[in-house]
């Protein structure tokens, strides 16, 4: 166990460094949530018939818990072009195991996430967030585990899909109904009741009225325990699957 944590901080910090030196592709990546908190935030207050306090407490939760989503689900075809190059070739001679690899990788998406969300915070604060620790950082939870489950679909996906331009539009296809029924651009509660059925099946919806409900006041919702089990162990399986995918891509 102490082998396979050093074997994937080598992988995690590696891929950290490779991301770093493209800081254009980090700022790409942040501009749309960014787009969202300074452009489309606003029109709750006023839509929704909330103060700006009441507004962005509603409105940021649920785009933090999506980006987790957008800002994973195409990690894939970064391992596509790497597939192309050559990299499972020169992986089958490394001393490092398959799942430090994988998980390593993942590990460094989950992080460039939360820095990401960090920044859109800060960001929300001068609009009327209210900055609170307890809510913040059980918020990031849910995101940690939803981009694990996401990161690690894109990264099975990507020894399935061999073309960066399938996989690209086949992450859309996944992240685009998981956005609509989750409820970040108006809460589920507002929806008929067969939209409000359907997004019972969507983990990421889950997510989202958990970290509003704590960001609420009301840690002791059931939605709070019932969300981070779903995505914990959605979380895990989808790791544990991609894991089996890359070894036997690698193998």
């Amino acid at each position: 166990m102490i082998t396979l944590a050093r074997e994937i901080w080598i992988v995690f910090t590696r891929s950290l460094r490779l991301s770093l030196r493209e800081p254009l592709m980090v700022l790409v990546a942040l501009a749309p949530p960014v787009y969202f908190v300074v452009l489309f935030g606003p029109l709750w207050e006023r839509s929704l018939g909330m103060s700006r306090d009441e507004s962005y407490s509603v409105f940021l939760p649920g785009l933090l818990v999506e980006i987790a989503v957008f800002g994973t689900i195409f990690a894939g075809v970064g391992l596509v072009s790497e597939i192309h190059a050559g990299l499972l070739e020169r992986m089958r001679v490394t001393p490092v195991s398959r799942t430090a690899l994988l998980l390593g990788r993942c590990a460094r998406d989950i992080f460039m996430l939360l820095v990401q969300a960090s920044v859109l915070v800060a960001l929300a604060v001068p609009f009327g967030f209210p900055l609170r620790a307890g809510p913040l950082l059980l918020t990031f939870v849910l995101m940690a585990f939803v981009a694990l489950a996401a990161t690690s679909l894109s990264y099975a996906l990507a020894t399935v899909v061999r073309s960066e331009m399938s996989l690209a539009a086949l992450a859309n296809i996944i992240n685009l109904p998981l956005m609509l029924t989750s409820g970040i651009l108006i809460p589920v509660a507002y929806a008929p009741d067969w939209l409000r059925l359907v997004s019972e099946f969507n983990p990421v919806q889950h997510a989202v009225v958990a970290s509003r409900a704590v960001f609420a006041g009301t840690y002791s919702d059931p939605s709070v325990i019932r969300a981070l089990v779903i995505v914990v162990v959605v979380g895990s399986l989808s790791a544990a699957w991609a894991v089996r995918r890359f070894t036997r891509s690698i193998h």
